[in-house]
């Protein structure tokens, strides 16, 4: 009896969270401030801000990620260069030494 008095309990909660959910839908949409086209037309202007906002933020990390590979080619351009002519010097070095 015990496990019945308790699927009891749970169905009135249930009964409950259901009909509070409806009862606060119904009173949202009686005292909504606007009409439900102007709250669709607020609701996709901020969808859109928040997309222009989040491209414009992925557009400057995209062009500051840009920059960091370019440097970041570069120093290894200008360290390619530098160990090239090291190379070049060590070998001229080494035949002169083995002549």
């Amino acid at each position: 009896m015990g496990f019945r008095e308790d699927n009891s309990n749970i169905d009135s909660v249930l009964i409950a969270l259901v009909a509070g959910v409806g009862i606060g839908f119904g009173l949202g949409i009686l005292f909504a401030p606007r009409a439900g086209a102007k709250t669709r037309a607020a609701i996709a202007r901020s969808a859109n801000d928040g997309l222009d906002q989040l491209k414009d933020q992925f557009d400057e990390f995209s062009d500051s990620a840009s920059d960091i590979l370019d440097k970041g080619k570069r120093a290894i351009d200008k360290h390619k260069q530098t160990i090239a002519q090291v190379s070049d010097t060590a070998r001229k070095a080494y035949r002169g030494v083995m002549g």
